[in-house]
Order: structure tokens, then sequence, then C-alpha cells
């Protein structure tokens, strides 16, 4: 059958995406893993195609003739926390026209049949893209399912729980191709076109704000990644985005990857990973094979906000991460959280002189938002902090959703823009941007997200 992978249109720009969603924080959207992972499966059965309309700036009008035009029997749609007042509106106009909608999405991944009854278009919804479970749902296999829920026949919705899938997963190679030419944004990347890769899904580390680590733990095989990257070579490119959460996980499987990708010796790439997990064998692989960018969470620069919320490594390992991944030669970026309900105007300021300290290239601001299905949530509700009934949140920080024990939303968010302005109008800092770019491309990207991050952050 015709099966649409949907990215919906939207007042903003959102970015759906692997059971988060939030607003760009400056002008970046790359693909949507979860769609991206799924073109091959679906793939492998249907007559695909793909509208991101993010990606491709359409609004409600223009998506809706491009979706009469596809006649698809089916959509599969990321929905977002973010924009679920938007999304939900959107697809019941899908359902009426006659299609099938299976949503996957933030939103959905706690108390999802809850969500079903009140919306009648979803016929089902997806609780894991890294597995066959589209395909059996839509061959009526549901014996077959690992985790999805769905409708039994008198259309009441209920939760499948099947086998629980190996540590190892395979997917049929991801159709790239099927995805706009144009429209993703990048901060990182040192040329174009890039492309977006997954090659391990969910996390094993406990991380009690984080869905990620909800999700369980399972990897692909390299031989498969590198058939993924060879087709993306084939297309001329050379940019690659490593979604895995946390690269290197399995020691020598990220080190065979790395000594594949060095032989290849024609890709630049970008990658999160652990601060205790990056030691100088990995950091050294990954430079070697092409990295240039490495990603890794801060979050706090105090200990006891780590240990409360279960990072398993302190400040001082922060700090010699960051040193030996510029001694590699590779460029770093900090991820924190900020908002948590132990938050402070001086422990945000400690957070701001450690980003300095560290001489990170890039920090990254996350707004503390109570995710679904973990529990920072259940202890966020426990506080009064925020209500069930409450579904629409941005982690990315055009608003803040939660107040903090000593600031309100107002004030935290100004204290979050006033915290990015200090970071990046640095006289030094701007100096050290612009000596540090290979390219008239990355100039250009790096002021034209430059722009865009300050001006959501006056």
């Amino acid at each position: 059958m015709k099966v649409l992978l949907l990215n919906p249109p939207g007042g903003r720009t959102y970015i759906r995406d692997y059971f988060c969603s939030k607003t760009t924080k400056s002008n970046y959207l790359f693909h949507p893993v979860d769609l991206v992972v799924l073109s091959g499966t679906l793939a492998s059965e249907h007559e695909v195609e793909v509208l991101d309309c993010m990606a491709e700036r359409l609004d409600a009008a223009a998506a809706q003739a491009r979706i009469d035009r596809c006649a698809p029997a089916v959509i599969v749609s990321l929905v977002g926390s973010v924009s679920w007042n938007e999304d939900r509106v959107f697809l019941a106009g899908q359902h009426a026209r006659g299609r099938r909608v299976i949503a996957i999405g933030d939103v959905l991944h706690e108390r999802a049949e809850e969500r079903m009854s009140e919306e009648p278009w979803i016929e089902a919804v997806l609780h894991v893209f890294a597995n066959q479970d589209v395909l059996h749902h839509l061959r009526g296999e549901r014996d077959a399912i690992e985790d999805m829920s769905v409708r039994d026949a008198q259309g009441k919705p209920l939760r499948v729980k099947g086998r629980k899938g190996e540590k190892v997963f395979r997917v049929p190679r991801p159709r790239h191709e099927l995805f706009p030419s144009r429209g993703y944004h990048f901060s990182f990347a040192r040329s174009a076109p890039f492309a977006t890769l997954l090659t391990d899904y969910g996390c094993p580390y406990p991380c009690t704000f984080c869905v990620i680590g909800t999700l369980g733990f399972r990897y692909r095989p390299v031989a498969d990644v590198l058939e993924e990257i060879d087709h993306l070579r084939e297309r001329g490119v050379r940019e690659l985005f490593f979604m895995d959460q946390t690269f290197g996980i399995v020691g020598p499987r990220a080190l065979e990857l790395c000594a594949a990708l060095r032989e290849r010796g024609d890709l630049s790439w970008t990658a999160y990973t652990r601060p205790d997990l990056a030691d100088d064998e990995l950091l050294a692989a990954m430079r070697a094979g092409g990295c240039h960018t490495v990603i890794m969470g801060v979050e706090s620069a105090d200990d006891a906000l780590l240990e409360a919320y279960r990072k398993g490594y302190k400040a001082w390992i922060v700090k010699d991460a960051f040193r030996r991944a510029r001694r590699h030669g590779l460029r770093t970026v900090g991820t924190f959280i900020i908002g948590l309900p132990e938050e402070s105007e001086s422990s945000l300021q400690r957070t701001l002189e450690m980003a300095v300290e560290l001489e990170m290239d890039f920090m990254s601001l996350n707004m503390a938002v109570p995710r679904f299905g973990t529990p920072f949530r259940a202890r966020a509700l426990e506080l009064g902090l925020a209500e069930a009934q409450d579904l629409v949140m941005d982690q990315g920080g055009a608003d803040a959703f939660l107040p903090t024990s000593t600031l309100d939303r107002e004030k935290m968010l100004a204290l979050k823009k006033r915290m990015v302005r200090r970071f990046y109008l640095r006289p030094s800092y701007l100096w050290r941007r612009v000596s540090d770019t290979r390219s008239w491309y990355e100039l250009s990207a790096q002021v034209r997200e430059g722009f865009a991050l300050l001006r959501r952050n006056v």
C-alpha cells in the first residue's frame, strides 16, 4: 500500500524526534531520525513517500494539498508535546479524509491509550521504531508486535507487549533519498549536504530527566551501518550526524566503526558521547575516523545535582573529558539542563562560569521539562510543579515550562537568555569562532546560526 511518512506543519520550526520535541534554539533542523529509520523498514514492503513540512516550510494548506496529491492509504506521523494542539487538529483532518493514522512521539510515550481514547483519529501508536512493529501492524500480525498501542475489534485502545527485542537489531537500509534535498541545517556541519544516522537505539544510562534511558539499549551491526554510509557516499554525502545518544557505549564496536570510517578517508562527522566514556583511545579513534565535533552532557556545575539526577559522574570528570577532546583536536559542545527544581540564580551563574572554564566551542542550554515516561516527570508532578493534564511543553527554551523553588517561569527564561548572550558575545569567543572556520560555507553557516540564536535570546 502507499504509506506517507509525515513531519506535520506548524506555526514554529519544531523538532519532533526520538521521543523528544522542542523548538529549534537557533536555525538548525536535522532529519527526524524516527522517520529516517522507518523509511527503510516500510519501503521493504510498501510504496513510501516522505513529507517533511518543517524542512520544506509548508503551512497547513500547502501540506494538505501535497497529501491529497500523494493520496496515501496510511500516514505514519510524528507528533510532539511542543506542537500537540496543532498536530492533533491536522491529523484528525487526515482521519476525516479516510486515511489511517499511526503516530509516534513524546506526548504519546506515556499513557498512550488515554490519548487514543481522547483522539479517535489515532489508529495506533509506535513505542519503538528500531524494529518491525509497523510492518507487523500493517500485516495484521498482532502476536508478532514487540510494543505498540493499538485498538481492539471494538475500537478500544490497548497496549500490546510481546517478546522484547534483541540487543542487536537490524533494519533495512534507510531511504535517505526520499527526504528533501534542501531545508535541513546543522549548526556543526562543515560542509553540505549532511545526513542524520542512527547506529544504536536507546541508552543504558539512567539519567532521570531523559526519555532515551527508558527505551532500553540495542545496536546495529557495523556492516549494516557501513552499507548505509556507503550508499550516502555514492550520493555525494560526506557530512554525517550520528544521533546515537552515547557514541562508544560498546567500546570495541565503536573502535571498529571508527577504523572503517578512517579507511574510507572522506567523511566528516559529529557525535554525542559521555564524559566518562571519552577516554584517549575513543577520542583518538573518532578523530582519525573523521569526527570533528563531539557533544557531551555537562548538565550542571553542581555535583549534588549530577548525583540527584543520576548522571553517574562528577564535574571533575567533565573537565578532564573536555581537555582531552581539545587535545585530540576536536571541537566541543556542552549540553546543559537548566531550570530543575533546585535551580537558583547563583547555580545558573556557576553553570555559566563552568561553560567558560571548559573553553567549549558551543553551549547548548535545554530547559528542564517533565518528559513523558521519565522519573523526573513523576517527581515534578509530586512537587506540584506540573499538572498531569499539561501536554504542551518545550525543552528548547522558547518558553519556560517549570518554575523552580526560587525562580518563577518568567525569571527563569530571562536568566537563560542572559546566559546565552554572556557566553556567545565574548570578544575572545567570537574571534575563536571566526578563526576556526575552514570554508566560506562554514563561516556563513556559523553567522546564520549565531544571529538566529541571538534573536531568540534578546
